[in-house]
């Protein structure tokens, strides 16, 4: 006990008298204060306008010590009949005092309201808010940001949306995400897919009863994403990303498929499905026959 009453800081009372409060509260703060508390006093003065501190300006106390400072306000008061003014003899008014009790109560809120403006500018809104602000636009914020490159984009995030669906809508966010531009390729499909089915609608295929390979798709309502980057290079959590991504900003109707950069040299590029080339199909019959013509034998 006796070790803290000698390691308390002794700080200079600065003096407030005549700021705002919010000045005020931060120059005391600065001088190493942390238990300020502030009270209203009705006064002609400018709104919030400190009018007088405890402890007095210049005045030598421990860092612990309490600073008390009034606040200039008019009081709810002023909103209620004249009658309700009066003060008795000694210049007390116990309706004045009831309203400063919920002026103190709800002094959080009423600035809330009065400052409400600051939530709906991205450049002085909270950081916490920022969030809640860009899903006014379905725009979604990389935690991995500066909080300045946030702000500026909330704020042209009206103008972004007007490119939303297109193609170079879609190249900008994931520009602005991953930090390289991909190539989009419109109305194509890396694989064709594979039918089998006969000539006509009553001499269908019976292989696996009318199979279907990868159905054709409608490669006007497709595109193919390809990021200048290898595959072996992103990780699980940058795939998931871009694919969230895609998925926001793309027209709904649409199909995309996401492919990475190649790895360029002896690399043989290979179709997804050839029939002779690298299936059994037609290839090796001989070893069935081998087998049908020994088991004949036995």
């Amino acid at each position: 006990m006796a070790t803290d009453l000698l390691n308390r800081r002794v700080i200079r009372v600065p003096n407030v008298v005549g700021r705002p409060v919010n000045k005020a509260r931060i120059l005391l703060e600065d001088a190493g204060f942390r238990n300020i508390v502030t009270l209203y006093r009705e006064s002609y003065e400018d709104r919030d306008t400190v009018l007088d501190q405890r402890p007095p300006r210049t005045q030598m106390v421990y860092e612990d010590t309490e600073v008390v400072i009034w606040v200039a306000r008019r009081g709810y008061l002023e909103n209620l009949p004249a009658i309700y003014r009066r003060s008795d003899a000694v210049g007390r008014n116990l309706v004045r005092e009831l309203c400063f009790v919920f002026e103190h109560m709800f002094d959080s809120v009423e600035i809330n309201l009065a400052d409400g403006w600051r939530f709906y500018d991205p450049h002085v809104a909270p950081i916490d808010f920022l969030n809640w602000l860009s899903g006014w636009t379905a725009f979604t914020l990389d935690l991995d940001w500066p909080e300045p490159q946030k702000r500026a984009l909330i704020k042209r995030a009206v103008d972004l949306y007007r490119i939303r669906g297109t193609k170079r809508g879609l190249i900008l966010f994931l520009r602005l995400f991953t930090g390289s531009e991909p190539d989009i390729a419109e109305n194509t499909w890396p694989f064709k897919g594979f039918r089998v089915e006969g000539e006509g609608a009553e001499t269908g295929a019976r292989v696996a009863l009318d199979s279907v390979i990868m159905p054709p798709v409608d490669l006007a309502h497709c595109f193919v994403v390809t990021m200048p980057m290898k595959y072996e290079d992103v990780t699980t959590d940058q795939v998931i990303r871009i694919h969230q991504i895609i998925q926001m900003e793309k027209p709904a109707h649409t199909h995309y498929y996401l492919r990475f950069a190649e790895e360029k040299g002896e690399v043989e590029l290979r179709e997804f499905f050839a029939i002779g080339l690298r299936s059994g199909i037609g290839i090796g019959a001989e070893v069935v026959q081998s087998t049908d013509e020994s088991e004949e034998k036995s």
